[in-house]
């Protein structure tokens, strides 16, 4: 007898992208206010420039990888109302998840001082809180 493939609407195929894009920036967010937290203050000034930073690239890279991925959910089996979950992204972004996890756990092993990884952390979480709002759009309309 076959698995049954956990199988959904194309709706929750993009609230779960939305989900997990939202959680990966807030989880770089807090890990970088915890560590800037126990660093000097003008670090402050730092985290707001690549807050900033963080947002150009939501909005101007993420977010279009965002578009492209909801169009690629909505085409997606038409001949199909429900499709795999794990199919919320393409099978070669789960390479680069991979990859940009491991990265992350050797930026952490490595000796970079906590303020400064801080810094990129801080972009690339807002940049995918920035660009997850693209999801959320999509998710809660039609689709």
């Amino acid at each position: 007898m076959p698995i049954p493939e956990p199988a959904v609407s194309r709706r929750t195929l993009t609230l779960t992208a939305a989900a997990l894009w939202t959680l990966a920036g807030l989880v770089l967010i807090t890990r970088a206010l915890f560590w800037l937290n126990q660093a000097e203050t003008g670090t402050l000034i730092m985290a707001a420039l690549f807050a900033v930073i963080g947002l150009l690239k939501g909005e101007y890279i993420l977010s279009r990888i965002a578009r492209r991925n909801v169009q690629r959910i909505r085409e997606l089996s038409p001949h199909k109302s429900k499709i795999c979950i794990f199919a919320f992204q393409a099978m070669q972004s789960y390479l680069i998840v991979t990859a940009m996890i491991t990265a992350g756990i050797l930026l952490r092993l490595s000796p970079l001082p906590r303020h400064w990884l801080a810094m990129l952390y801080i972009a690339i979480g807002v940049a995918l809180e920035w660009a997850s709002v693209v999801y959320w759009k999509t998710g809660f309309s039609r689709i």
